[in-house]
């Protein structure tokens, strides 16, 4: 009685589970009764799958990077003497000429320097003159010694011989062996004094090259007072007005290269593998507005910055008619390098694993000999993908095994290089792991309308 007052008899509970496996039993029987499935399915009825078309594009977006122009060479032109600026034959903007003279700094002390290096230049020279000409005497007197010590020599023989023979005493002999011996102590006099005056002119003649030296180092500096431009340039900033007085070593003017342009950017460690040296980039210059600029990645620094993370690159323009100055607003383009690919999600390699959401453990993507198919395993650089095709003689949707070249991967994508055509759709997620000729009813977040018959009979 209190099951009654309750609404409910003894036997709903049992009636309601009667009810659900009638339900069940019909969803799992086909229009005669049989189950639905198809080759290899095992008996589970179509498999419910997520299907993509394959389409053309590039593995990541773009990158823009903000920097700005500047030469490609840019030089300080700095005074190398102290000096007042006296001339000034440029102004910002101005085109010049390697060698070219930009100006000039009075040069009324260098001139004085140079004349009293030329005097000392001069004393030199007389002294070397002066020397040579001791030399000169020198070598007369030795010669003049050498005479006297002959005459001297033969003198003493002679009376030598007569004092043998008693017509000349021995005192007159030893008289002429002293005077013999004297005659030669004043050759080796005069042969010393030759080598002295030589000495001196030696000495003359290095203090001519250290004067001439000096005149030349006088003269060099005197040049320094010519402000001279290394390259051919414009004039981006002058420092200096007439009349200044400039200190070695400031600089006065700052001549840039403008005939290439560099634009200096910094890149995302973590975008480091998209850039490389010679790469050609797109570069947008907002004073130009949409007309774009071909570049070239000339430099890739090795360092990073410790504190950002970022890597200096430096992206070089041509610019033959000086069209684009420096300190401009610079949009640096880095895509992928080349044409579009097709692509597919890398899950779409994985759908005949095993125990994983559409996805492989693997890192080559490849079906290998883990399915247990028989097949060989795949190559590091090919997979396999299940196509859906419509089915035939009015039955389900049914996929197609395609073995598939891949190419890079990025941002859970890779490139098909062959295998596969544009707009054939892809199975990327299943709820089961497929095999060739598995019938399958794609989910609604699928691509395409959902072929006809593929969601007869089947389960979620």
């Amino acid at each position: 009685m209190s099951s009654l007052r309750n609404g409910r008899t003894p036997h709903a509970p049992r009636a309601v589970g009667l009810a659900l496996l009638l339900v069940l039993g019909a969803c799992a029987r086909g229009p005669e009764g049989g189950r639905q499935g198809g080759p290899g399915d095992g008996g589970q009825g179509a498999v419910a799958v997520d299907v993509k078309e394959a389409r053309r594009g590039q593995l990541r977006a773009p990158l823009t990077l903000v920097g700005t122009t500047q030469p490609v060479e840019q030089v300080a032109i700095r005074a190398r003497v102290e000096g007042h600026l006296e001339r000034l034959t440029v102004d910002v903007g101005d085109a010049v000429k390697e060698g070219q003279e930009l100006g000039r700094l009075s040069t009324a002390l260098l001139d004085a320097e140079v004349h009293q290096t030329e005097a000392g230049l001069a004393e030199a020279r007389s002294e070397v003159a002066s020397a040579e000409a001791g030399v000169a005497q020198a070598k007369s007197a030795l010669e003049q010694a050498r005479l006297a010590l002959a005459q001297a020599q033969v003198e003493a023989r002679r009376y030598q011989r007569l004092a043998q023979r008693g017509i000349a005493s021995r005192q007159e002999a030893e008289q002429r062996a002293t005077q013999a011996r004297t005659a030669r102590q004043a050759v080796r006099a005069a042969s010393e004094q030759v080598r002295t005056q030589r000495s001196l002119v030696t000495a003359a003649k290095a203090r001519v090259r250290a004067q001439s030296a000096l005149l030349a180092a006088s003269r060099e500096r005197r040049s320094f007072a010519s402000l001279r431009s290394p390259v051919d340039g414009r004039v981006m900033e002058r420092m200096h007005s007439l009349g200044d007085v400039v200190l070695a070593g400031n600089e006065v003017l700052r001549v840039g290269d403008f005939s290439r342009v560099e634009v200096a950017v910094s890149v995302s460690e973590l975008e480091l593998s998209r850039v490389k040296r010679g790469q050609r980039v797109s570069v947008r210059l907002d004073a130009f507005g949409d007309t774009p600029f071909s570049g070239t990645v000339a430099r890739v620094s090795p360092q990073a910055d410790p504190r950002s993370r970022l890597v200096p690159v430096e992206v070089v323009l041509d610019n033959p008619e000086g069209r684009i100055g420096g300190g401009l607003l610079a949009r640096v383009r880095l895509d992928n390098g080349g044409q579009a690919q097709l692509l597919v999600l890398e899950s779409a390699l994985r759908v005949d694993q095993p125990g994983t959401p559409g996805g492989l453990s693997g890192a080559q993507g490849g079906s290998g000999a883990g399915t247990g198919d028989g097949l060989p395993e795949a190559p590091p650089d090919e997979g396999r993908v299940f196509v859906v095709t419509d089915g035939t003689d009015g039955g389900g949707a049914r996929v197609e095994e395609r073995r598939v070249r891949l190419g890079a991967r990025a941002d859970k994508q890779v490139e098909i290089l062959s295998g596969l055509r544009e707009g054939e759709r892809v199975v990327v997620r299943s709820e089961r792991p497929l095999k060739p000729g598995s019938e399958v009813r794609p989910s609604a977040l699928s691509d395409g309308p959902e072929p006809e018959g593929g969601g007869g009979g089947g389960r979620e």
